[in-house]
């Protein structure tokens, strides 16, 4: 029985790379090779035993998988609709190397840290090398092997830098991948693994519920599962009403998939458009749509989460610290950002630059033509970022809120630092403020590296420092720098965006991880003068 159920979990990936192949590797628009047809049938039913195999001995949610796949294989090759059965082989091959690394983390002593960005890096280059492929190439040239890479980073780090034209230079089925890219980046790579986790075996382990819990910033591995429903259930919820609002919109001219990439993108905080000029041709009511979709991605998942058991409790239940100083801060950052452009003259789309620039990165101008106050603006808000948990980047807002309130008790005379009848213990103030120094020496630096590297072109410093603010921040926005980047400066920004969407918190996690000193008793205290 063991021989038989490790044959079909190597046989559904090699079947699985057989199915693909072919089809990447036609053109657009083209039927791959011949027999290819029989090809959907042998993984069917390779995940038809698998399937009998979970089922015989009670593991019926570890049933699912296989049952998924063999429902699309059998649908797709009936009907002769290949969109299904390479949806059923790439969940095949998905949930292939999700077991593997499942099975990895749960015999990996440290690295929490680590694996996630190792969860960051495996999208990545499968999306870049599948973006190469024939079956991905719109008109124009086809894609460089950087071009795919930093296409693909930027997706799934959910930045939005581009340097090229997605709606051209990508097929339907490239702008299908690059969305798939987008919403696997804007959940969480992390999340999405803790999710097919439970389902492949059972449950979460120590080390697997440690690494996730480091990655969604706190939450207890109890909270884990209600986590995730909200996450699954409020994605495919906003996403589905954004893109019947985007369709439906008055003097909306765009088709259906058009309003669903734009939707993924907005929630996601991703930025990426199907138009060369963003949103500049969208109408104010589809604007608006979009502004609100940027606003609930941002908030963050376990906002949400919160404000639904609040909801749900018939108001009875308190809100958490955490949700009331995010929701606050929130408001002020989009009341005082869009008071703060519009006297810089930012226009009269000031406001919905404030919402934008808190990592969304989508624009209704050409951010190049704003003013210097203005951008000075924009780059502030695009360093506070979006709050923990959410798709977006940043700084994240409790950082600013906590160090705020630090600072405001610290005038007052010092003491506790208190907000709504809580007190914020001193290693919270702590880690905000190391997560800023943190921030801001990454900026410095890769600032400095990309000046080094593209000196003697014709931009200025503010050009320079806009675009590593925008990649560290996961926003998008740019004043015209990406595309004329060289392949060093390129990599720059690419380390940047992943450095971002990773966050400072992951750096100080990887450092911790890594770190074999203890603590030997109670060391004296120094006197040090500041100021």
């Amino acid at each position: 029985m063991n021989f038989i159920s490790y044959s079909c979990r190597v046989l559904m990936p090699v079947t699985a790379l057989m199915v693909l192949g072919p089809w990447f590797l036609s053109p657009t628009g083209s039927t791959p090779v011949e027999g290819w047809a029989t090809l959907p049938l042998a993984m069917g039913f390779v995940a038809l035993i698998e399937l009998l195999l979970q089922i015989r001995i009670g593991a019926f949610r570890t049933a699912l998988p296989g049952f998924t796949v063999l429902l699309l294989c059998l649908t797709g090759a009936i009907w002769s609709h290949e969109v299904l059965v390479i949806i059923g082989a790439l969940l095949a091959l998905g949930f292939s190397l999700l077991r593997a690394l499942s099975f990895l983390l749960d015999r990996m002593r440290r690295g929490g840290a680590l694996v996630v960005f190792l969860f960051f890096l495996a999208p990545v280059l499968v999306g870049a090398l599948l973006l190469v492929q024939p079956r991905c190439q719109g008109g124009g040239d086809p894609l460089t092997g950087s071009e795919a890479i930093f296409t693909a980073v930027s997706a799934v780090t959910v930045t939005g830098l581009t340097v090229i034209d997605v709606g051209s230079r990508l097929s339907v089925e490239g702008q299908w991948l690059l969305l798939g890219l987008i919403q696997l980046g804007g959940l969480g790579v992390i999340s999405l693994f803790a999710f097919f986790a439970m389902v492949l075996s059972n449950g979460l382990g120590i080390r697997q519920g440690r690494a996730v819990r480091d990655a969604l910033d706190g939450v207890g591995i109890a909270e884990l599962k209600q986590l995730l429903s909200v996450i699954v259930i409020s994605t495919l919820l906003v996403e589905t009403i954004g893109t019947l609002l985007l369709f439906l919109a008055p003097e909306s001219k765009g088709s259906f998939f058009d309003a669903l990439f734009h939707a993924i993108s907005a929630f996601c905080n991703a930025g990426f458009s199907l138009h060369s000029t963003s949103l500049e041709s969208y109408p104010t009511i589809s604007r608006a749509v979009m502004a609100l979709l940027i606003i609930v991605g941002g908030l963050g998942f376990p906002v949400l989460l919160d404000l639904w058991r609040h909801y749900r409790s018939g108001r009875s239940q308190r809100v958490p610290l955490q949700t009331r100083l995010i929701l606050s801060v929130s408001f002020i950052l989009l009341a005082v950002g869009g008071l703060l452009l519009s006297i810089t003259g930012a226009g009269p789309d000031a406001w919905f630059w404030t919402v934008t620039a808190r990592t969304a990165g989508f624009n209704t101008s050409s951010t190049s033509q704003l003013p210097l106050a203005s951008t000075l603006v924009l780059m502030f808000l695009m360093g506070i970022g979006a709050s923990p948990g959410s798709t977006g980047g940043g700084l994240k807002t409790t950082t600013l809120g906590v160090l705020v309130l630090a600072t405001w008790s610290e005038l007052r005379g010092g003491g506790p630092v208190v907000a709504w009848k809580r007190w914020i213990p001193d290693t919270v103030i702590r880690t905000a403020a190391v997560l800023t120094i943190i921030g801001m020496l990454l900026w410095g630096i890769l600032l400095g590296l990309l000046l080094l590297v593209e000196k003697g072109q014709s931009y200025q410093f503010i050009d320079y420092a806009f675009e590593v603010t925008s990649a560290l921040a996961t926003v998008g926005l740019s004043r015209g720098v990406t595309s004329e980047l060289s392949v060093s400066g390129q990599w720059i920004i690419e380390v940047a965006m992943i450095c971002g969407r990773l966050g400072p918190l992951a750096l100080v996690l990887a450092m911790a991880s890594i770190s074999s000193t203890t603590t030997r008793g109670e060391r004296p205290a120094g006197r040090v003068m500041l100021g």
